[in-house]
């Protein structure tokens, strides 16, 4: 499965490429991301990996949205740039519509942008605005580091297009992660790129060698600051992509409600919410992945992945919880479940098929990358 050849390319991409900013680092990054959480967006077809675009869009948003805020140069530039004019004259119109302080914290003004970009309901002006930079990044993303990685043009990544211009929002659409997969088309890589990616991203080399050559290209580009190589951790641990809260389903716990993995019956005192792909692992806070157990059974799940064979054997209360959930908040339940567990290009959206790509992402966390598993 793993091509050796192929490693030692990737290996030399990170550790040789020439790079006058940090745009190689986070996209290989994001791809590495998208590869190992988001396989059923992902079409193999003629040995060929074809991935979303969008799904890059939208990891570079917040991965270069500390930086843009902060004024830490993330590109060799004759003058003050940050990354380009463009992209921050994009972030700045955000940054005015959500009325974000640079005095605040980066973390606090990071949760601001994120609720904004998450909202199903997103005003005119802000869909707007999160657009018009989703397409700079595009056309940076697909002209710049995708097309000089490697010794010859494009040898790595295939993009599909390099012209997003006109890519438009329908009335009261929101530009979100669903939009943005949905709309910017495709890039590819070899399968056998792929697989590296997928299966051996995080272990081998992974975000943590790709996070010492970014600090050392942010070094080289500011002098060494503090903030930037504490922006870089968390980004790279991925503990402030999505704030961990569980307050929506609380909400509506009620009593005599069963815990998903026990049977055993609930009450305000024994009742627990437990992210089913855990939050340490997987860093997914969307409504699907938040189900309500016993806290005794949730103390002894705690990081374990439940096992293909439990989630199968409770998928009908799953998808009972999953069905109470899309009637209290049915626009953002299934934006989440389209984007993390289902292709949104299909015409049919089905519960049972979500429980098969449940269960198919706990087999890949179990038996492709080694977590524990969890039986109750």
């Amino acid at each position: 499965m793993i091509d050796v050849d192929a490693l030692k390319q990737i290996s030399f991409i990170v550790e040789n490429d020439k790079t006058s900013s940090t745009y190689k680092y986070v996209l290989l990054k994001s791809v590495i991301d998208a590869s190992q959480r988001y396989d059923h967006l992902i079409r193999v077809e003629d040995s060929r990996a074809h991935i979303p675009l969008g799904l890059i869009i939208e990891r570079w948003i917040f991965d270069y949205f500390p930086f843009v805020f902060k004024g830490i140069r993330q590109q060799h530039s004759q003058t003050s740039q940050i990354l380009n004019k463009p992209i921050e004259e994009a972030y700045e119109e955000i940054f005015n519509l959500l009325r974000l302080n640079r005095n605040d914290t980066w973390e606090q003004a990071y949760k601001a942008m994120q609720s904004a970009f998450k909202n199903t309901n997103q005003s005119s002006a802000i869909a707007k605005a999160f657009l018009t930079l989703a397409k700079e990044l595009a056309k940076t993303i697909t002209t710049m580091p995708m097309k000089f990685i490697g010794k010859e043009h494009y040898e790595l990544f295939h993009p599909d297009n390099t012209l997003y211009g006109r890519i438009k929002l329908q009335n009261t659409q929101s530009c979100n992660i669903l939009f943005l997969t949905q709309e910017f088309g495709y890039f590819s890589i070899s399968e056998t790129h792929y697989n590296i990616f997928r299966y051996l991203g995080q272990n081998l080399y992974g975000t943590s060698t790709i996070a010492l050559k970014w600090k050392e290209k942010t070094d080289v580009l500011n002098g060494q600051t503090h903030e930037a190589m504490h922006i870089i951790d968390r980004l790279s641990n991925d503990d402030l992509a999505i704030e961990r809260d569980t307050s929506d389903i609380r909400s509506i716990l009620e009593d005599g409600m069963e815990c998903v993995w026990s049977g055993k019956i609930l009450t305000p005192k024994t009742s627990d919410i437990d992210h089913v792909l855990p939050f340490s692992v997987w860093y997914n806070n969307d409504l699907w992945n938040l189900l309500p157990a016993d806290k005794k059974v949730n103390n002894q799940k705690r990081d374990k992945i439940p096992s293909p064979k439990l989630i199968e054997k409770r998928a009908d209360i799953i998808i009972d919880y999953w069905k109470r959930y899309e009637q209290k908040w049915n626009h953002r339940f299934n934006n989440e479940l389209d984007v993390s567990l289902l292709n949104s290009n299909q015409s049919t959206r089905s519960h049972d098929a979500a429980i098969a790509s449940l269960i198919q992402k706990a087999g890949y966390l179990i038996y492709d990358r080694g977590f524990n598993a969890y039986e109750a």
